[in-house]
């Protein structure tokens, strides 16, 4: 409760002293509550009203608050030579264009000046007759309504009257003043009148909207941002709860912020800033410009109704971005570093680390994201320890680039079906590789090599089998999504991103099918950096961003697919996990650049080969093999429910998922389809049921049938070498 308020007083909340008894302190009225013994509380919220006093109002204007009187350009002699120098070359320019564009404008004057002048004469004609009215007039004549007609008639008669005493001793002196002109004046003044009179009749005759004059200066579209315009634009995009400019504060002074200036605007309560973001093409038409050139966005660890709106000089997707910083040469440490991935909207450089991390790109065709995702092995392997692997199961050859630089046996590219077992096993090997390297962690921890559990530098640089692995797949879900390799490649990928990223494994997948099937959210949710490219909807930026990430102002939806070196928003992304979500777009490499990358690591490693790790090949399991090895003798036909647990027990990791439905899939795809076989339930029993299974002949006719195609396909290749 505030304290008793008396008429006239000079109030302003303050902060009173935490105990009473002290001059400032005025005790609360209303129910008091008992303390406990020895509670010391501090000051109340909402202070009592008190009068301010002198101290209070001088508080408020400190002197680290001032600004300059004289402007810091006029404070030194180097700055006022400098404004000076600026100031006679700006003159002498516009002095100089329009110097020599002179005669073109006498031209166009003498043009519009008749036509200026027959303009002015129709209005002042207009003015005096009072015929602005006459359509009213004659509106109420036609509506036979006497009584309007006759009052409009009087106060126009009233107003020529009036507006005669003005129009006729005004049309007498001007024809006096041009008659003198004309007959008394001398040539100079004559000359005078004619430069003075002539360009105010050529701008009232020229066409309108049509500047008289061309610019000597051409610039970007640039606007001063105000808080008027603001305000103006906010209301513009027609949002519940904002109706009047008064309903927009803002929190400071419009500030100028990089290529730019920035609002930051509290909006009323119960009102987002998502509300805005979501209407950025009616914000964009509230400032007048293009959208690329209006930025809304959230604050981080402010609340929810608190945004930022940044208006470049210029639309973004225009601006010229600085050089990746390592196209010349440089170095890059895996586990310290990071390195710039691209530029935000600002221009100002987005750092990506690699250590502990794994990266997810997703996007729709033409979105950039293959570009986007290539600046990360280009960067990594400017560290010498790191070794590559990559997968293209696009198979535009995209990742070409690459292959120097990957361990052998470990690059791939194509959508057939040999690639996606090759990438498959590359998961496998990957697998393991979990397995080895834990093991080898531990192992060095006991040695004090390591503290955290994880691979460092010291480990890597000393123990060849702990070097840094960055993993490549493009199009994964080509994979993930096959009917016959999926469910394996599911369970791999999800295992190796969840141990893989503290053993040095960093993995890269990248996907133009967004969708549940595609990017499982148990993998999509164990990628610490993710990249949103431009998608269709808010479906897919929560299933690559997280949930709850368009929400929370993340807008790929926005983005324009086009080429990256043009003017449309490709390699733009919107990324989360590393730092604050932001959008950002990535450095843009072309392949002739990246080659010249990857040679010139080649070169600066060991003389220019690439140094070899032996990497153990792991072969796809053959069903059609596995299954006729768990064959008991004298046994022609089996069930499919009995062949399952056979081969669980032969490879209980490669067939741990193996089902009964899932094995007459890949037994049709290996070109033995099950068939219902009816045969006794066991041997003691006289019983006899049908089942799907597999007839040992046609078991053994395909594995010939595949063993005489296999030495078929080795003799035409020994043939054509």
């Amino acid at each position: 409760m505030a304290a008793e308020i008396q008429p006239g007083d000079d109030l302003e909340p303050t902060v009173p002293a935490p105990r009473a008894g002290t001059p400032e302190y005025v005790e609360p009225r209303g129910e008091q509550v008992a303390l406990e013994p020895g509670r010391a509380d501090g000051p109340p919220v909402d202070p009592p009203m008190r009068k301010a006093t002198f101290a209070d109002i001088t508080s408020r204007y400190q002197p680290k608050d001032r600004k300059p009187i004289v402007p810091a350009t006029l404070r030194t002699a180097a700055g006022r030579h400098a404004l000076a120098q600026w100031v006679i070359a700006f003159v002498t320019y516009t002095i100089g264009y329009y110097g020599l564009r002179s005669p073109k404008y006498a031209v166009k004057a003498a043009c519009y000046a008749p036509r200026g002048a027959l303009r002015l004469t129709g209005r002042a004609l207009r003015w005096a007759f009072d015929l602005e009215g006459f359509a009213i007039r004659q509106d109420a004549a036609s509506r036979n309504n006497v009584a309007d007609y006759l009052a409009l008639s009087r106060q126009r008669d009233r107003r020529v009257s009036s507006r005669m005493w003005v129009f006729l001793p005004g049309l007498v002196l001007l024809a006096v003043a041009v008659a003198a002109l004309v007959w008394f004046a001398p040539p100079l003044v004559q000359l005078g009148t004619a430069v003075t009179a002539l360009p105010v009749l050529a701008y009232f005759g020229r066409a309108v909207g049509e500047p008289f004059f061309e610019r000597a200066w051409t610039g970007e579209r640039f606007i001063r941002l105000t808080a008027i315009l603001t305000r103006q634009a906010i209301l513009a995009c027609n949002i519940k709860g904002v109706k009047e400019p008064g309903d927009i504060k803002f929190v400071r002074d419009i500030f100028r912020a990089d290529a730019g200036h920035e609002a930051l605007i509290t909006l009323p309560p119960g009102v987002l800033a998502t509300d805005v973001i979501d209407q950025r093409d009616r914000l964009a038409s509230g400032f007048r410009l293009p959208k690329q050139q209006v930025w809304p966005a959230t604050i981080p660890g402010e609340h929810p109704g608190m945004l930022s709106i940044w208006v470049a000089d210029r639309p973004v997707n225009q601006m010229t971005p600085p050089p990746w910083p390592l196209l010349d040469g440089g170095t890059f440490d895996y586990f310290t570093d990071t390195f710039v991935y691209g530029y935000d909207e600002r221009m100002r450089p987005v750092s990506y680390p690699l250590e502990q991390k794994n990266s997810l790109f997703g996007g729709i065709p033409g979105s950039g994201k293959t570009k986007s995702v290539l600046v990360l092995p280009l960067a990594a392997i400017h560290d010498p320890l790191v070794l590559l692997l990559a997968f293209d199961l696009k198979g535009s050859g995209d990742l070409d680039v690459l292959e120097p630089l990957c361990l052998k046996g470990l690059y791939g590219s194509g959508g057939d079906e040999a690639t996606k077992e090759a990438a498959l096993a590359a998961l496998e090997w990957l697998y393991r590789q979990c397995d080895e390297r834990a093991a080898l962690v531990r192992q060095y921890a006991r040695q004090g090599l390591n503290t955290e559990n994880r691979v460092n530098r010291r480990m890597a640089e000393k123990d060849a089998r702990l070097r840094p692995l960055l993993g490549i797949f493009d199009e994964l879900q080509e994979l993930l999504t096959d009917p016959d390799l999926g469910k394996r490649a599911k369970f791999l990928l999800t295992s190796i991103i969840k141990r893989g990223r503290a053993l040095a494994m960093h993995i890269v997948f990248a996907t133009q099918r967004i969708d549940s099937q595609s990017v499982p959210p148990g993998i999509s949710s164990n990628f610490a950096i993710r990249n949103c490219l431009a998608v269709p909807s808010h479906t897919e930026t929560n299933l690559v961003l997280g949930t709850g990430a368009y929400a929370r102002g993340a807008r790929p939806t926005e983005f324009e697919p086009g080429d990256s070196t043009g003017p449309k928003d490709s390699g733009w992304a919107y990324q989360a996990g590393n730092g604050p979500t932001r959008a950002v777009r990535s450095c843009y490499i072309d392949n002739p650049t990246a080659a010249a990358i990857v040679a010139r690591v080649i070169e600066a490693r060991r003389g220019g080969q690439v140094e070899e790790v032996e990497v153990p090949k792991y072969e796809m399991r053959n069903l059609l093999a596995d299954v006729r090895q768990v064959w008991h003798e004298g046994e022609e036909a089996l069930w499919s429910e009995l062949i399952v647990p056979r081969l669980k027990q032969l490879d209980p990791e490669a067939y741990a998922d193996l089902d009964v439905d899932t094995f007459g899939r890949l037994m049709s795809a290996a070109g033995v389809p099950t068939e219902s076989l009816n045969r006794r339930i066991d041997s003691s029993s006289t019983k006899r049921a049908t089942r799907a299974g597999v007839k040992l002949a046609a078991l053994e006719a395909r594995i010939t049938a595949r063993n005489a195609e296999t030495i078929t396909e080795t003799n035409l290749a020994e043939i054509d070498d």
